[in-house]
């Protein structure tokens, strides 16, 4: 029951009573720790996808009674806190962390087992989702507690739990193997992942419960992981066109540097043509998520670059404690300064790519901020054949990305050093970049130690 004996001995005597009385109605402190042990015997139909699973295979009605017993005696007794649960999960203490990336094979099965809706909208990443509810049962539950209250709810929930345990087991993945580890939560670390334990503790695995669930993960990522973690910050800056993604990339992979990718990690480029070929972004929840592991993992004696980014990157909105550390006035920051002509060429090779009628579009998005006439002369410059795509990219700087720079550095707190870059090679500037952050290092240091 999760709140120590006091309550062991009344649901113990509710569960003898049910054995002579089916339709008893259990006390509410009760309840909810007896229906997630509850469950309906493996049927024929689920007996060959059981036999290919050793985890649900080992689940036998023997184990079923021995997890009612224990789900009503006690809260699952192996909680981890959040950092424990990460480092056990290889999301920490591993390296860094890089979004995408599929989880090794030693590491442990991370089960989310919250509604479809709820992981969609954010999870630990790696986490597989193995819910114990559907979001149309959740929404049944969650109408019946508000209009006919607890019990109703509860009798719901335990018959559609009934239906759904084998189904949950035939979802174990089949990598799943005897002697490994399993970890559970759910969001608040109640009764969905602690009974859910009781039950995977019946097979030969190791299941360890996220202490308060998905909850803490998420106090852990916004108020822990970018407040109190220090790490040295280089922002790069420059104008539209100058090629600060493409340095970035070419940092973290030919450099070996740490780098936030903050457009990447966004599915986004942080303008209007920001979406065009790209999938649909993540949920903010989602993003955050990703950042704050990021942002974890990185090692505290190296430099961290992120690009020199707005609040928002689409839809996605930056970390509160990363946009302070990029705006504070102690932040370094180095502003990419590179030729009008190089910017336009990268521009159009970066978008010319799309369709005229999606570039057309974005431009008409734009038309309060251009004006009417001169959206609609870009758009007739679109329609030419060949698209006069030099053209537009120069009046969209001149009539509105040069100049909005130009107002936002003005305003820009922070340490700002201005980086001439004589080269279109991403590759060659973030070379210099990177021997220019690391000499200042060593000047700083050294000016340190003297004083």
């Amino acid at each position: 029951c999760g709140s120590g004996q006091s309550r062991a001995a009344p649901a113990a005597r509710a569960i003898r009573q049910e054995m002579k009385q089916p339709h008893v109605t259990l006390p509410r402190a009760t309840i909810l720790p007896y229906i997630l042990c509850v469950t309906r015997l493996p049927s024929r139909r689920h007996a060959s996808n059981i036999a290919m699973n050793s985890v649900a295979s080992s689940i036998d009605s023997a184990a079923y009674r021995a997890a009612k017993k224990q789900a009503v005696l006690a809260k699952f007794p192996d909680q981890l806190p959040v950092k424990e649960f990460l480092t056990r999960a290889g999301l920490l203490g591993c390296g860094v962390y890089v979004p995408g990336t599929p989880r090794e094979p030693s590491a442990p099965v991370i089960l989310d087992v919250r509604s479809p809706c709820e992981y969609k909208k954010g999870h630990i990443p790696r986490a597989l989702n193995m819910p114990l509810f559907t979001d149309e049962e959740r929404a049944i539950i969650g109408t019946l507690y508000k209009q006919e209250g607890h019990d109703s709810a509860v009798e719901r929930g335990c018959a559609m739990l009934d239906a759904s345990w084998q189904s949950m087991l035939d979802s174990i993945p089949p990598s799943v193997a005897d002697g490994d580890e399993v970890l559970v939560y759910c969001k608040r670390g109640g009764m969905r992942s602690s009974g859910t334990a009781w039950l995977l503790s019946q097979a030969p695995v190791r299941v360890r419960v996220l202490d308060s669930g998905y909850q803490a993960f998420r106090h852990w990522a916004r108020e822990e992981a970018f407040q109190r973690l220090e790490r040295r910050l280089v922002v790069l800056g420059g104008r539209t066109g100058s090629g600060k993604t493409d340095v970035l990339l070419q940092l973290r992979r030919a450099c070996g540097a740490q780098v936030l990718d903050l457009e990447g990690d966004a599915n986004h480029r942080g303008s209007t043509f920001g979406a065009l070929g790209l999938p649909p972004q993540p949920t903010n929840e989602m993003y955050e998520n990703r950042l704050a592991l990021q942002w974890a993992t990185f090692a505290p004696d190296r430099p961290v670059f992120v690009e020199d980014e707005g609040a928002h990157v689409g839809r996605c909105g930056v970390p509160a404690g990363l946009w302070e550390r990029m705006r504070a006035d102690q932040a370094e920051v180095l502003r990419l300064e590179v030729s009008r002509a190089t910017r336009l060429a990268r521009l159009v090779a970066e978008y010319g790519g799309h369709g005229t009628d999606q570039l057309s579009a974005c431009v008409a998005a734009m038309s309060k901020k251009l004006g009417q006439d001169r959206a609609g002369h870009m758009a007739a410059l679109l329609q030419q054949k060949p698209p006069a795509l030099a053209e537009v990219a120069d009046l969209l700087l001149t009539y509105y990305y040069d100049s909005m720079y130009e107002y936002q550095a003005s305003k820009r707190p922070g340490q700002v050093e201005l980086f001439e870059c004589d080269t279109a090679d991403p590759l060659a500037v973030a070379q210099r970049v990177l021997d220019h952050v690391a000499l200042r290092q060593t000047t700083r240091g050294v000016a340190s130690a003297s004083s």
